[in-house]
This record gives C-alpha cells, structure tokens and sequence, in this order.
C-alpha cells in the first residue's frame, strides 16, 4: 500500500495544488515549514494566489526529490480533501454498504483493506463513472483498497 506522501507524489501539479490548497492555512503552512519552503515576503507583503501556487509548485518539486515529512501531516492534507469530496465518499459507501451521514461514517472501515479484488474494481469502476481519476486514485489509495488492476 502507498504511503500518504508516495499519494500526494503521484498527484499532477494541479492535482497536487488542489489537495494542498484545501487544507487549513495552519496544516499547509505547516507542511510547507517542513519542506523547507520559506513564505517569501516582508510583514507588508500582499498576498497572492500566485505566490501560493509557486510555493505549491516547489513543494510538489520537494515531494518528488524524496523529502521526509511526517506520514500524519500527509494523511491530515489528504483528509481534508477528501472531506471536500463528499460525493465521492458517499458514492463509495453506498456502493460497500456501509451506513453513514452525508459521506462521512463513524462504521469500522478495516474491511477495506482486505477487499476482494473483483469487488474493489466494480468499487473503482463505479467511482470512475462520476468522479475524476486522481480523486478515485487518491481515496483508494488513502483507504488502503487493494488496486484491482
């Protein structure tokens, strides 16, 4: 199974900016500060969408040179994205049966893991048929469903 960060790594560069740009101000400025990506600029500096984008850039350029960041801080960036994605989350538990509120669950999701792989294609499939391709990539990826291939 792919580690949260080998997940944000496989992301394209908009793909990538998308599931940054969801998280907190706090978690990415956090994740930023880990990868060494310094907030160019005095204490006057307007802030822009371009300079974010290019410390979003650099730090997809960091995430693919191998840079260590705390799996948690991943998993932290991946969540809030996928909270975004209700559609997708509600897609998926409706196709796995399981119980939830608007996408989101309190049920153990451990079966995930051990999916059998005829079921997880349908899963992917069936997600594919409405969502985009990274997002599917991602949450499967995120939780731990075996690739179907």
């Amino acid at each position: 199974m792919p580690t949260p960060i080998e997940l944000l790594t496989k992301l394209s560069v908009d793909d990538f900016s998308n599931v940054v740009n969801a998280a907190p101000k706090k978690v990415r400025e956090e994740l930023f500060r880990r990868a060494g990506i310094k907030n160019r600029g005095g204490a006057f500096a307007l802030r822009s969408a371009h300079k974010t984008e290019g410390r979003i850039r650099k730090l997809h350029d960091t995430f693919s040179a191998g840079v260590e960041i705390p799996p948690e801080i991943c998993e932290e960036v991946i969540r809030h994205y996928l909270y975004h994605r209700r559609e997708l989350l509600k897609d998926a538990l409706d196709f796995l049966g399981v119980e939830h509120e608007d996408g989101l669950t309190e049920a153990d999701l451990d079966f995930l893991e051990e999916l059998a792989p005829e079921k997880s294609r349908a899963l992917k499939n069936k997600l594919l048929g409405a969502h985009s391709a990274s997002d599917v990539e991602l949450y499967l990826g995120f939780m731990k469903i075996p690739d179907p291939q």
